[in-house]
């Protein structure tokens, strides 16, 4: 049979039982659009997860100095400059990144009432920041101890937004990072309970130089050498900054752990961060490290997957359910289509008894199953989407600011659109099938007969 001609009878077919068709679609489309939802919903947290709350760099690796083990005395070798040049000579390393903790206490007196009027009129001009804002701002009165770190300026020369990363002349401020998730955290908690203006890259450059004090402590009273008055200025926010605490040029902490800790505390490095040529090199980097008596840091990344393990098997879950859904659906349109065809039992022998092979007859049921699909996976998908966007829509308007609240909660993979339609296919031939294959297997004459 003709493509045109079978194309003809499957729509005139379509139209006669389209009452029958459209009742057993609807699981169809109620499974399609749930099944896009899920997994919609899986990738977006997943997504909010690794580039947000647990960001791993696919082709970086942090090394740490090997803790001892119950089989062992000793833990393994400190990270000094030799390491470094060890883990720079290693094969598939491209660049090494190391990182010192600051060895001497520090703390932070924030007064709102010495912020410069010069300082409080430029943030006044920021879009976004109201007069209670900046009344929350003269009225701040803090004092914290601070934790600090040294990194590598090439590290997170992509984040720095306010000047440079970089230890600073005589009597100029100290660049330094924060990280992300801690603002993060401050701009959905702190600022938003005290009504103060929410940190971004858009406000760092308004923001003065704050007051710094080295080798020093508001708890601690057994701090031994005399107190350094400095300032800091906030140059970038970055996942690589140390979380609880600032980060702030490697040769700067490597200037004050030999002024107040002495020699040996400004060449030991806590960690380094390789970067590999590609992840092929991930393995033989990683085996020789350890071969070098130093361990690899894995406690973000194993968090991060053990996040997103648990993400995806809820969603794997919650899919199994729509195709559950869908399973039933299909179920149901075999029992349509075998009542279709007890009907058509004559128009069958018929159409055989003037030349229709049982290929046509098979081809006729299959293709009215496909257009069934098309159609109700087009419009679960579209279901889909709507739901979607009306959660996204209910969050933003109606729930309070969280930590890593994300624009969207979904993420849409290319496939999924595409994929939605031909699982409805899928399952549609699949009910069809033996309908199908009944109807091609009936004898002309017995079907005319009516026996």
């Amino acid at each position: 049979m003709k493509p045109g001609k079978l194309s003809r009878i499957i729509s005139q077919n379509l139209r006669r039982n389209r009452k029958n068709l459209i009742f057993s679609s609807v699981g169809i489309v109620v499974g399609i659009s749930s099944f896009f939802f899920f997994i919609a919903l899986g990738n977006g947290i997943k997504h909010t997860v690794a580039k947000e709350i647990f960001p791993v760099d696919a082709n970086r690796i942090q090394v740490v100095p090997r803790t001892a083990q119950f089989d062992a005395l000793a833990g393994g070798r400190i990270i000094d400059d030799e390491a470094l040049r060890q883990f720079e000579e290693t094969s598939g390393v491209k660049a090494v990144y190391p990182r010192m903790q600051l060895a001497c206490l520090a703390s932070s007196r924030m007064d709102g009432r010495l912020i410069p009027a010069a300082a409080l009129s430029m943030i006044a001009k920021i879009p976004g920041i109201n007069p209670r804002m900046l009344g929350a701002v003269k009225d701040v009165r803090m004092w914290l101890e601070i934790m600090g770190n040294g990194i590598d300026p090439r590290l997170v020369q992509d984040d720095v937004v306010a000047g440079r990363f970089a230890d600073p002349g005589p009597g100029q401020p100290i660049p330094v990072m924060l990280s992300r998730r801690m603002i993060e955290i401050y701009n959905t908690s702190f600022a938003q309970a005290r009504n103060l203006p929410k940190i971004n890259e858009m406000l760092l450059p308004f923001i003065p130089p704050l007051p710094l004090t080295l080798n020093h402590s508001f708890i601690s009273h057994h701090v031994k050498g005399q107190a350094l008055q400095t300032r800091m200025r906030v140059v970038g926010l970055s996942h690589h900054a140390i979380m609880g605490g600032i980060s702030i040029p490697l040769e700067t902490v490597k200037k004050y752990n030999r002024m107040f800790a002495g020699k040996r505390a400004a060449r030991e490095y806590d960690a380094a961060i390789l970067e590999v040529e590609s992840s092929d090199w991930l393995g033989p980097v990683q085996e020789s490290i350890g071969k070098l008596g130093f361990d690899i840091d894995l406690s973000e990344r194993r968090m991060a997957e053990s996040v997103g393990l648990i993400v995806t098997l809820v969603t794997l879950g919650f899919s199994l359910i729509s195709l559950i859904i869908v399973g039933i659906a299909a179920v149901n349109i075999a029992h349509t289509f075998f009542m279709i065809i007890y009907e058509r039992k004559r128009e069958i022998g018929l159409m055989r008894a003037l030349g229709a092979s049982r290929t046509d007859i098979r081809a006729i049921i299959l293709g009215e199953a496909t257009f069934v699909g098309v159609v109700g996976g087009t419009l679960g998908m579209g279901l889909g989407v709507a739901a979607c966007l009306l959660l996204d829509l209910f969050v933003v308007k109606v729930l309070p600011d969280f930590p890593f609240k994300p624009d969207s909660f979904f993420a849409y993979p290319a496939w999924l659109f595409y994929g939605s339609v031909l699982f409805a296919v899928a399952f549609c031939i699949l009910g069809a099938f033996f309908p199908a294959r009944r109807a091609a297997a009936m004898d002309p004459s017995a079907a005319l007969t009516g026996r």
